[in-house]
């Protein structure tokens, strides 16, 4: 249910506004995303392991009003698992982004798409330049059993004053 709807609903009850500006806060502020679509089936590569848990991230303000955000993610090199930090850009005219997941197959292997742009006409397109990145967490990741889990370097799109 949209706020507005809410504010609707209970604008005329006593402390109704206070429970607008929560139904706000939990829901009505994401960030502006770029137009999704579904990974190919053809993107997927098999992968030993699950990535780890997100990185906490802090998102800069937003630097231009048609820019949208992205959210870091797990890149896979091959050997072990990179974070790529979270960015804010201008998405190409016309283009949507497959964000990247991880599926399992029916007989239990592990399968690993990167988060990729594309076209209208679903071919891969370059990333447009990040216009700002998050701040990165650097809290250690635990592993299964609570020891360090090792990862690989954040991947930096953009540093703090903008360069890539």
């Amino acid at each position: 249910m949209k706020a507005t709807k809410i504010w609707l609903l209970l604008s005329g009850i006593p402390g109704g506004a206070a429970l607008v500006g929560l139904a706000w806060a939990c829901g009505g502020s994401r960030l502006p995303a770029p137009p999704y679509v579904q990974q190919k089936t053809s993107a997927l590569v098999e992968v030993p392991f699950a990535p780890p848990p997100a990185r906490t991230e802090t998102v800069p303000d937003r630097p231009e009003d048609d820019a949208v955000w992205l959210d870091g993610e797990w890149s896979w090199d091959g050997r072990r698992w990179s974070w790529k930090q979270g960015r804010w850009l201008v998405p190409p005219k016309g283009a949507s982004f497959a964000p990247w997941t991880t599926v399992r197959g029916r007989d239990g292997a592990l399968y690993f798409a990167p988060g990729v742009w594309q076209n209208a006409q679903r071919q891969e397109i370059a990333e447009p330049k990040a216009l700002a990145g998050a701040r990165v967490g650097s809290s250690p990741l635990p592993g299964p059993e609570g020891e360090q889990f090792p990862t690989g370097p954040t991947i930096r799109v953009v540093d703090d004053a903008g360069r890539r």
